[in-house]
């Protein structure tokens, strides 16, 4: 029976598979386009005398091109990456925003080479720098002639074929994104850091692939060569114009020469598609299988159960202002007007587009505000980092290499760096990772190892954009645990946006609310959640919020009393469904204006809160939030 069920669930698989798969129809035409692109080539290799092979490529006029087109290629090919990664570069960081349209501009000027004919590109080039060209005449004034001579061979290859290393790269840098490279800003990491650490190693398989399309293209140049450059033997002559000229002479040459080019484009493809494959297995961060968290893992409850974190009132009340902000940004309509505690966990909560992530920009100092302004009493050029949804590890490094690179990146010698990250990998249980990629982490895991490597700079200002939205429930507990002792043990202030009520309530010290751009409520957290004075963190907190006349009341789920049918005054309105609750089953009523309302099930009420009855609800409200 259970080998029935494997082979029934293996057969469901292959029908998805084959049902995601491409249409019957479409294999027609795509083998008539690669018998289109590959039969020509048999008919060539049929025709090559293999066996004179090395004597027609013994001849001198055929060796003097075979070298002279390898050299010119691999120096445009060198030249094309010095040139070519800083310009794609620049170009995907001028795709969005203020600069998109001189992004545009730049891309479109990037592509003409790839486009306009070979001819044109020769003759752009030698009326440009020829001996009478625009820049030419001058070079040739100080004795330096560029037109028919080896470097303007290199000189047109490098036009030519570097806009297909560029358009490439640029395509790949662009689609990826700069999340992590956002994340090494956080760390502490320069620019040129980040551009060589970061930036060029996660970029390697699209390099790769790009410049084996720079090397094949740069290999068979012809019409560009031949009007800028000439056809000298030794000189200017490269294997493609060899191989024009002996087509007249010597067909069996020509053959033997195209079989060179062919196989050494074949055979630098061949080696950077290899090449492109492996680095982007590794710099993958993602994984078919991550193994789960495990009870071996999972040492953190046993680390942090017995620790009592949270601050009293009374050393809250106390403590000095770190964060004092009254600042705002007018095209966002948002202003926060709000003092954050000194070695507090702020949490700062509130509805969608209500400002949360305004809010914590305008506190990390990302986000210049229109009016108003934000001052830290932090000390001395305090250090500020960030820990958002995802970990955003850097996934060529292994788990202690990530951890390290914020305090090297300091300072700290990589004997010191490397001692550091291992104990923050330890204080977060996860010494047993050190040497393992992203892509070997499960989520709860990589999470532990970003907090570790948050907190290996001895931060002074921990920033947290929903540090657990992306992990699941069970994950997000130990999570929360170990964040709150690391920040506890470093001493640092941190603010946390968050949506989650159990974040707040566990982590926070203070909650602030936002609702429509402005600060609705602050406080210390037992105060705030024990009796909330703002619309949303009442709902959040399970309660209801009522109308009644000019005024809002809060009522608990337990505070009304139930009526069966229509009864004069109170709230009229039909029970939908009943649900389990934390605190109990409750039963959700659909009112009048449409607004849901939560009632708690009791003894008393059991019977007339029935799906589908219509019930009559009168209100013990708690406090008026106007």
């Amino acid at each position: 029976m259970q080998r029935r069920s494997i082979l029934s669930r293996k057969q469901s698989t292959s029908r998805r598979e084959t049902a995601a798969g491409p249409a019957p129809w479409l294999g027609v035409p795509a083998a008539i386009a690669l018998a289109f692109v590959v039969v020509p080539f048999i008919g060539m290799f049929a025709e090559v005398q293999w066996g004179d092979l090395p004597t027609l490529l013994a001849g001198e006029a055929a060796r003097d091109a075979l070298w002279l087109s390898l050299k010119t290629t691999f120096t445009s090919t060198i030249i094309s990456l010095l040139l070519g990664i800083p310009l794609a570069h620049i170009l995907a960081h001028t795709s969005h925003g203020a600069r998109a349209s001189l992004g545009s501009i730049l891309r479109l000027l990037v592509t003409l080479p790839m486009v306009v004919p070979p001819v044109v590109a020769g003759l752009a080039l030698l009326v440009t720098f020829g001996r009478r060209g625009l820049i030419g005449s001058y070079l040739h004034v100080l004795g330096i002639e560029i037109g028919f001579s080896a470097i303007a061979v290199v000189m047109a290859q490098v036009f030519v074929s570097m806009p297909f290393l560029v358009i490439s790269l640029e395509g790949a840098l662009r689609s990826r994104g700069r999340d992590l490279e956002k994340a090494a800003s956080n760390l502490g990491a320069s620019r040129t850091r980040i551009f060589f650490e970061i930036t060029l190693p996660l970029t390697v398989p699209a390099m790769a692939s790009g410049t084996a399309l720079t090397f094949a293209r740069a290999l068979g140049e012809f019409g560009a060569t031949i009007t800028f450059a000439g056809s000298l033997q030794g000189v200017t002559r490269t294997l493609p114009l060899e191989i024009y000229l002996q087509r007249e002479i010597d067909t069996a040459t020509a053959l033997a020469l195209a079989t060179v080019i062919l196989l050494v484009a074949g055979l630098v493809i061949a080696i950077t598609s290899a090449f492109s494959k492996i680095a982007a297995r590794r710099s993958s961060e993602e994984t078919r299988g991550r193994k789960p968290e495990s009870a071996h893992q999972n040492q953190l409850e046993t680390m942090c159960e017995l620790s009592d974190l949270d601050m009293s009132l009374q050393q809250w009340e106390n403590a000095p202002v770190g964060i004092e902000i009254n600042a705002g940004v007018s095209k966002r309509h948002v202003h926060i007007d709000a003092k954050l505690k000194r070695g507090a966990i702020t949490a700062i909560v509130g509805p969608n587009g209500s400002g949360k992530t305004t809010g914590i920009e305008l506190i990390a100092g990302t986000l210049t505000p229109s009016n108003g302004s934000r001052s830290l009493n932090l000390g001395e050029d305090p250090t500020i980092v960030w820990l958002e949804q995802r970990a955003l590890l850097f996934p060529h490094l292994t788990a202690c290499q990530n951890v390290a690179f914020g305090p090297r990146i300091r300072g700290l010698s990589s004997e010191a760096a490397t001692k550091r990250a291992l104990a923050e990998l330890e204080a977060v249980g996860c010494l047993h990772l050190k040497d393992r990629l992203p892509s070997e982490l499960s989520g709860g895991q990589a999470q532990r190892v970003a907090i570790a490597r948050a907190l290996a700079v001895n931060p002074d200002l921990v920033l947290l954009d929903e540090p657990f939205a992306a992990v699941d429930s069970e994950i997000a507990w130990p999570l929360r645990l170990v964040l709150r002792e690391r920040i506890r043990a470093a001493k640092a202030t941190a603010v946390m946006v968050t949506h989650d009520l159990t974040d707040a309530a566990f982590m926070a010290d203070q909650i602030i609310t936002l609702e429509e751009g402005q600060v609705s409520e602050s406080g210390f957290k037992t105060q705030v959640l024990q009796a909330p004075s703002s619309a949303f963190l009442t709902r959040l907190t399970g309660a209801n919020t009522v109308t009644e006349g000019n005024q809002v009341l809060v009522v608990r789920p337990s505070d009304f009393r139930v009526e069966a049918g229509h009864t004069e005054g109170g709230i009229h309105g039909q029970i939908l469904r009943r649900v389990l609750s934390p605190t109990g089953e409750i039963a959700i009523i659909s009112g009048e204006d449409g607004e849901l309302l939560s009632v708690s099930i009791n003894a008393y009420n059991a019977d007339l809160l029935q799906p589908g009855s219509t019930v009559t609800l009168h209100t013990q409200p708690v406090k008026s939030l106007q």
